[in-house]
């Protein structure tokens, strides 16, 4: 376990050399945020509330949609998938370690990072200019945070599938690209997934990607009975058990592969 804490901390640390970098980042979010502001404050300009949500609703959606991306922003999927490419993971192999679990624990140490460096000063700052609605209760917010963890789950077991599956490339960018589209569309990072059509709705609540975004937020706003709150908790649960199943399996397939072609 002390093996994985270190990696943690490492990855923690690397990411507090490049503060200038966190300073535009969040003045990149800043704007964006801005942009999507003026856009809904538009579309609800029409009528006081859509498919349940009022503006202030909304706007509380999108400053923790643009958070909680933040917070999982995972830089070690691009450098594992580099690894494998480069065929560097050959001497990681030859170390007495689990590699997804390195993988997990850095991860971490990433978002934690994130979330100390960048998501605190992004939520003062939305909260104060926006006036986000707080959550509903404490026990929402208590389940939310819950939900978060999860969806973190989900996200680095879906990030290290996504890195794993360069054992069968040359090239990252297709896959890091398509992955990126599915989650942030099937997330809910755009819009609510209530808004879009009841059978694409349907789908993306069969896909283990509304745990990333939509799950934790629905929760911290209370739109959704207690007994849904912990149906989407399990279905969280069981995503992360089974996403990180998924990618043992296919890095074990992929390291036969490595060893076959000698290294």
């Amino acid at each position: 376990m002390d093996i994985y804490i270190e990696f943690a901390k490492k990855s923690f640390q690397r990411l507090l050399a490049y503060r200038m970098s966190m300073v535009f980042r969040l003045c990149g979010f800043l704007v964006s945020l801005f942009v999507v502001y003026y856009l809904w404050k538009a579309v609800f300009n029409t009528s006081p509330t859509i498919e349940g949500y009022s503006f202030k609703m909304m706007l509380t959606y999108l400053v923790l949609s643009f958070a909680i991306n933040a917070l999982y922003d995972l830089p070690v999927e691009h450098a594992l998938a580099n690894k494998i490419i480069r065929g560097e993971v050959a001497m990681d192999l030859t170390k007495p370690i689990d590699l997804q679990g390195i993988f997990f624990a850095e991860s971490a140490g990433t978002s934690t990072n994130q979330l100390i460096t960048y998501n605190i000063a992004f939520l003062i700052i939305t909260v104060f200019l926006f006036k986000i609605k707080p959550p509903a209760s404490t026990t929402e917010f208590s389940l939310f945070i819950v939900s978060l963890l999860l969806g973190f789950m989900i996200m680095t077991g879906i990030g290290f599938i996504t890195g794993a599956i360069c054992f069968w490339t040359k090239d990252a960018w297709g896959i890091f690209f398509v992955k990126t589209a599915l989650v942030i569309f099937f997330s809910g990072s755009l819009i609510p997934l209530h808004f879009l059509p009841k059978w694409l709705e349907n789908i993306a609540m069969i896909l283990p990607f509304h745990g990333i975004i939509y799950s934790p937020i629905s929760i911290y706003l209370g739109t959704i009975s207690l007994y849904k709150v912990v149906y989407l908790l399990l279905n969280q649960l069981f995503w992360a058990i089974i996403l990180i199943l998924i990618g043992r399996v296919i890095w074990h397939v992929g390291i036969r592969r490595v060893v076959i072609q000698g290294g």
